[in-house]
């Protein structure tokens, strides 16, 4: 399972007729309704060319079309994807849940139950809040020096290599920047 930060979400005012890839997405036709969206994917026909942009150019004519909103800010919306567990540790990282106490083999605090942040699956902030967050976290956090992964039966627990906290938080620092520039919110889920 993983959580997903992003901007929050706003109704479409566009539609484009895409096979998915982001290239293709953002060089795809706008329409202004959905319908209109429908109508066109549905006369491309059954034998069609690769879309401009395509990152499989190859197969993408045997792909289905699919109409896919766009963002009001008429870009792709940013996103950090991390594991469950990583979300807990960088909630706990922006003081969004107050992590359980952990002994010294422990490295990755377990999810509280209180609904405060992402290891309870979703919420919302400010962007400036969440900026503020990121800031004060990215100043206090120690250079991750990483963790082993375990094998736990025949299941492996998977570690963390060293930097990845940093790395997180700066892309965490770059989404709420293109928040506040947008007047948007951050959510998670």
């Amino acid at each position: 399972m993983s959580v997903t930060f992003t901007a929050d979400w706003r109704p479409a005012t566009q539609f484009a007729v895409t096979c998915g890839c982001e290239r293709a997405t953002a060089l795809a036709v706008r329409h202004d309704t959905y319908e209109e969206a429908s109508v066109a994917a549905l006369s491309t026909g059954p034998a069609r060319r690769a879309l401009p942009g395509c990152a499989m150019p190859e197969i993408c004519p045997e792909y289905p079309l699919y109409v896919h909103d766009v963002d009001p800010d008429g870009e792709s919306t940013p996103e950090v994807n991390v594991s469950q567990r990583h979300a807990a540790l960088l909630a706990g990282l922006l003081g969004l849940t107050a992590p359980e106490t952990i002994d010294a083999a422990q490295t990755l605090p377990r999810p509280a139950r209180d609904g405060g942040g992402p290891a309870d699956d979703a919420g919302q902030l400010p962007a400036e809040d969440f900026l503020g967050r990121v800031l004060v976290a990215l100043a206090l956090t120690p250079e991750d020096e990483g963790v082993d992964g375990y094998w736990n039966g025949r299941l492996h627990m998977g570690g963390r290599r060293a930097g990845y906290l940093q790395l997180r938080l700066a892309e965490l620092h770059d989404l709420a920047q293109w928040c506040v520039d947008r007047g948007r919110d951050v959510a998670w889920g």
